[in-house]
């Protein structure tokens, strides 16, 4: 049997410009998402089982991944979503066996608040097959890949796009000496992040908007103070606002 934990994340800076290529902050969560895999050779099929944070079963399907077949499933879309994930990361470990057995995943946060449910899936998948996670992210997904990192490492670290897409994170000291005034509240408004991702992809940025968000994100890596902290937010929050605004 197989076992992997993976991190969720809070993206602190930059938001859907990091696909423009800004350098935002973000960082792991101890929340996250447990994966357990049980090889059982004596059946073709694989069997998916997803539990919540209170263990109860939120999604389930079977796969006949041999004939490229969803054989059943609680919900279309996410089923569609994780086979697609499963043949992308056999094709990209150049593998001829497809997984069968059982895989079940516990989510330790509520699914809606938004911390990585589909990321920490992502990159628990790539460690079964042993293939790069962003790999299998880019193959699977159009977000930046900010959040399999976080799926990966307990450190905050800083994340862009460069030339080609090409994704430049590295590890950062950002423990702030008023990390226990900050508070992050669930607002009820979970959105669509493919459809968003999309709908911004589409739009003109201009470098202005990437350049002022960078020195955000350089002022709220060093700031030691909480009024300091507070208007960096506030000043970038203004910025992405009014960005998003154009595009509604």
């Amino acid at each position: 049997m197989k076992s992997f934990k993976a991190n969720g994340k809070l993206l602190i800076t930059g938001e859907y410009l990091i696909l423009k290529g800004a350098n935002g902050l973000a960082i792991p969560t101890n929340f996250g998402q447990s994966l357990t895999f049980e090889k059982n050779e004596n059946d073709p099929l694989l069997y998916w089982e997803s539990l919540d944070e209170n263990n109860l079963v939120w999604f389930s399907a079977t796969f006949d991944l041999k004939n490229s077949n969803v054989v059943r499933s609680s919900n279309n879309e996410k089923a569609r979503f994780i086979y697609n994930v499963l043949v992308s990361a056999s094709e990209l470990a150049a593998i001829k066996d497809q997984p069968c057995g059982r895989i079940t995943t516990k989510l330790d946060f509520n699914k809606d608040w938004g911390l990585g449910s589909s990321s920490t899936l992502i990159w628990s998948i790539a460690s079964i097959f042993e293939i790069d996670p962003l790999k299998l992210h880019f193959h699977t997904s159009n977000g930046s890949g900010y959040d399999i990192v976080c799926a990966g490492t307990n450190n905050p670290i800083t994340y862009k796009l460069g030339k080609h897409k090409q994704p430049i994170y590295q590890n950062v000291d950002w423990n702030p000496i008023f990390k226990d005034e900050i508070q992050f509240i669930y607002l009820n408004n979970k959105q669509n992040s493919e459809a968003e991702v999309n709908r911004f992809m589409d739009s003109t940025i201009f470098d202005k908007d990437i350049f002022e968000i960078n020195q955000l994100t350089d002022s709220i890596i060093a700031c030691e103070d909480l009024n300091e902290f507070e208007n960096s937010i506030t000043e970038h929050e203004n910025i992405m606002g009014k960005l998003l605004q154009k595009l509604l």
